[in-house]
């Protein structure tokens, strides 16, 4: 089974396999939640997921985080279904397991192997959390969790060695007092 979604005209659409339409990536953010997003991203950034297996309705694989987890992805006709080997999975959360497989199975984090039947342009889906660039993406993540000591210390050493990132670290300190005592943002 194939599902149509128009072009922005209506016209031109790309087809998507239900298993794409149920867990397209936005969808996938909001119902495992963001901290439970990010780690899903990262683990898929990571190159986490193997013994990938991709059905029109449905997708399989093991994802490495501290052990292989064995998760499912499955398309229905009432909502999506996950099932994973984790604590979380199998009390029937949507953990950060199934939010990786989806990644990788739907070709959200760019990392599915191309089937043949793209343009050219790479599968990494336009509009994408990944499609700008996925060492930023990977980035985000790093610095979303990574605890604020060692964040300091990371940007205080990259400042120490590199000019363009100190000046830019002194602008954002400065414009940041800035907003805390009231001033007006320069020009």
């Amino acid at each position: 089974m194939i599902i149509s979604v128009s072009g922005e005209n209506g016209h031109e659409g790309d087809a998507v396999t239900p298993l794409e339409a149920a867990f397209e990536e936005r969808a996938c953010a909001q119902r495992a939640g963001t901290d439970v997003f990010l780690e899903g991203v990262n683990l898929a950034l990571l190159g986490r997921v193997d013994q990938l297996r991709i059905r029109p309705t449905n997708a399989s694989g093991t994802v490495d985080d501290d052990g292989p987890h064995e998760v499912r992805l499955e398309a229905t006709d009432e909502e999506p279904r996950t099932g994973c080997t984790c604590a979380e999975g199998s009390a029937g959360a949507f953990c950060r397991h199934a939010v990786a497989l989806a990644l990788v199975a739907t070709g959200s984090a760019g990392l599915a192997e191309d089937d043949g039947d793209e343009d050219g342009e790479g599968i990494v889906v336009e509009g994408s959390l990944f499609a700008d660039d996925p060492v930023h993406a990977a980035m985000r993540v790093f610095l979303s969790r990574v605890p604020r000591a060692e964040l300091v210390e990371t940007l205080l050493d990259a400042a120490d060695e590199h000019e363009a990132v100190a000046d830019a670290l002194w602008e954002a300190t400065v414009a940041w007092h800035g907003r805390q005592h009231g001033a007006a943002p320069s020009a």
